[in-house]
């Protein structure tokens, strides 16, 4: 599969991943290693994570058809993966799978969802309780009642 990003029979265009994406694993990874990156090092670490993207899409892909099969599967990746000499990381990409999976159960708010709701340490009575407290200033009006105390910081 020479064309990965292309459209047909034409050259292959130029496929990246965000920087913003590969910036935040980065940042992620480096800031916990606690040393910095310069931009070449940054920019050379992108290129390298869609080479790997698009190596492990085109094996994934070459199963797929050889499968007979119109859509690649987590199974086709993890095929991919142990392919590609990469089968000890299989335990790891299925974790984080199941825990993706896990996450799209619960609906997701506009300020991140219900896991950061969890990780404030706030319980749900005392939400609860806000909640009510809110209700009754907004029937007894504006200046009936000082707004609830915020959470306290995880």
């Amino acid at each position: 599969m020479d064309d990965v990003g292309g459209s047909g029979g034409g050259p292959a265009e130029e496929v990246a991943l965000p920087k913003a994406t590969v910036n935040k694993f980065v940042n992620e990874i480096a800031g916990g290693l606690d040393m910095r990156l310069t931009s070449e090092t940054r920019e050379l670490l992108a290129e390298v994570c869609t080479e790997f993207v698009q190596m492990l899409s085109a094996e994934a892909n070459d199963l797929c058809e050889a499968d007979k099969k119109k859509t690649i599967t987590p199974g086709h990746i993890l095929r991919a993966m142990e392919k590609l000499g990469l089968e000890r990381y299989q335990k790891d990409v299925q974790d984080d799978f199941a825990r993706h999976k896990e996450d799209e159960k619960h609906p997701k708010g506009k300020n991140g969802g219900w896991s950061s709701m969890k990780a404030s340490g706030v319980t749900d009575e005392e939400l609860q309780r806000q909640q009510q407290q809110l209700f009754e200033m907004a029937r007894s009006g504006p200046a009936a009642a000082p707004p609830p105390a915020p959470p306290p910081p995880p």
